[in-house]
């Protein structure tokens, strides 16, 4: 399913759950100004929870928004899933700066954020990343793509028309960065290692050999692209399943 919008005061959150309950998963998006808007106040050091003392040391009220409105849309979006009250979730970094939900157990989540507006996912059981990029972004500079780009796909973007040569990029890297951040490495992956490929039937993409068990998607939001990356279910899940 496609990413859910939301706004702090839509009524929406039937919709994620119930998403995230058919599908595993559920990937949300919002504007920036009003999560930042409606996280901000009195309220602000619980809502922040661990990341409240590196919030104190940020200087820039742009990073200041990003942090706040980010994870009042993610704390929302995962007291939604699991149906618990949005003061009940509990949420934190790992050593990679990784977003953790401590409480409650179970879920995964994802966060990214571009030009003003913020992606969440949230899976039940398995690993989640997201990623938003803006469809035009310039990715044509020299030498970029044999950076990031398979070989295969170096040849194939050979192949397009140079008008549609950027897109493909920009779609190319969304899936990839998505699949690095739900493994928690992000940039410090070798992304020309990876090669995702539409599925024969579907919406979806897959990796192939490197990770078959994984699934990705790419969809359009505005004038944004959203991909994310769901891991296959731990194996704890399914046993007591």
């Amino acid at each position: 399913m496609a990413p859910i919008g939301l706004t702090p005061g839509n009524d929406a959150w039937y919709a994620v759950r119930e998403t995230a309950l058919r599908d595993g998963f559920v990937v949300c998006h919002g504007r920036l100004d009003d999560w930042a808007r409606a996280a901000a106040g009195p309220s602000a050091p619980g809502l922040l929870g661990a990341d409240w003392p590196r919030y104190l040391t940020m200087r820039e009220p742009a990073a200041r928004a990003r942090l706040l409105g980010s994870r009042l849309l993610l704390r929302r979006a995962v007291a939604a899933v699991s149906g618990v009250a949005p003061d009940r979730v509990r949420l934190g970094r790992d050593g990679w700066g990784r977003p953790v939900v401590h409480e409650p157990a179970g879920l995964d989540a994802g966060i990214s954020h571009t030009a003003g507006v913020l992606v969440v996912g949230v899976a039940l059981g398995r690993r989640i990343g997201v990623d938003v990029e803006a469809r035009h972004r310039p990715l044509l500079a020299p030498g970029l793509a044999e950076r990031f780009c398979h070989a295969e796909e170096l040849a194939e973007l050979r192949e397009l028309p140079s008008g549609e040569r950027n897109a493909r990029l920009v779609r190319l890297w969304t899936l990839k960065e998505a699949y690095a951040k739900a493994l928690g490495v992000g940039l410090a992956y070798d992304f020309t290692l990876l090669r995702p490929r539409p599925e024969p039937h579907g919406e979806g993409w897959v990796l192939g050999r490197i990770s078959a068990e994984w699934r990705l998607r790419c969809d359009g939001v505005e004038r944004f692209l959203v991909a994310s990356a769901l891991g296959p279910q731990r194996r704890a899940q399914q046993s007591s399943q």
